[in-house]
């Protein structure tokens, strides 16, 4: 798969000898209140993990932004007027700065909308940012997993990825999807140590279909710390799955199968625990 991907580069990390990157991912969730200079980068928005201080000078603009929140875990998507002020928050923290290449944008929770609410609030932004930024592409990212209570995101099982496509076709949306696989595993309930190969199968069948709205895919792996306790984003494919050869393999071929199309695609591999498992993980989806 080595000429299938654009490689991002992900918190500063560089890639092994032989991977060029030219694009950069840039932090740009609703704390932040500037981002350096970059030539090429991805601005990757608020994703809605866990709580934010909301108190910044931009957002004290934006009081549809500041006030959408739940124990203070931002609410994404709320209404129209949210999606207007999410634009021009982008619009202001970019404002010196190249135009992205890339705007990432995530789902909102299920306790307060759902897709077609979604697709209702977007369509606003989408207009306004096309506008502003008509050479940039706007994606957003499967999600499961949050300190969130009450609700969970809207877009994560392959059911729900499926019906985020069937409204992109339906309603002519200018938006694709980058698929996470980690997240999508998750949402699935598939458990890495006990490999269930079939769902895993079952779900990447139903997602092809739509694999060319799939526009860029994130990886990364998981280790367990010495109290047992999961840590996301490290470690290497290999730690992941228990080293277990065969479900590693099956779950690389599951991307394999999304990405066979001929389409080249953007790729973030979102390791946070260094140089080695970054090349652990970037030298297995290649050789596949």
């Amino acid at each position: 798969m080595k000429n299938a991907f654009e490689l991002i580069e992900y918190n500063g990390i560089p890639y092994p000898e032989g991977y060029i990157s030219r694009i950069k991912e840039v932090a740009g969730h609703l704390d932040k209140e500037c981002i350096e200079q970059e030539d090429c980068y991805s601005l990757h928005t608020e994703y809605s993990y866990g709580k934010r201080k909301l108190d910044s000078a931009i957002l004290n603009k934006y009081k549809e932004l500041r006030e959408a929140h739940k124990g203070g875990v931002p609410q994404l998507w709320k209404s129209e007027e949210w999606a207007k002020e999410f634009f021009a928050f982008i619009c202001e923290l970019t404002a010196d700065k190249n135009p992205p290449n890339i705007v990432e944008i995530h789902p909102p929770f299920n306790d307060y909308a759902d897709i077609e609410h979604f697709v209702k609030c977007y369509k606003v932004f989408e207009k306004e940012i096309k506008q502003a930024y008509p050479n940039t592409n706007i994606f957003i990212e499967n999600r499961s997993g949050a300190v969130y209570r009450g609700g969970r995101f809207v877009v994560g099982k392959a059911d729900e990825i499926v019906s985020l496509c069937e409204a992109i076709e339906k309603y002519n949306l200018d938006l694709g999807i980058v698929l996470d696989f980690p997240q999508l595993l998750t949402a699935e309930r598939l458990d890495t140590l006990k490999f269930n190969a079939d769902k895993y199968k079952a779900a990447i069948e139903k997602i092809h279909p739509y694999q060319h709205l799939i526009k860029g895919i994130h990886i990364w792996g998981k280790k367990k710390n010495l109290k047992g306790r999961w840590i996301a984003h490290c470690g290497t494919l290999d730690t992941y799955f228990g080293g277990n050869e065969e479900s590693k393999t099956i779950f690389l071929d599951g991307i394999k199968r999304i990405c066979d199309d001929g389409r080249t695609r953007f790729l973030v591999p979102e390791v946070n625990s260094g140089a080695e498992d970054l090349r652990s993980i970037i030298e297995d989806v290649f050789r596949r």
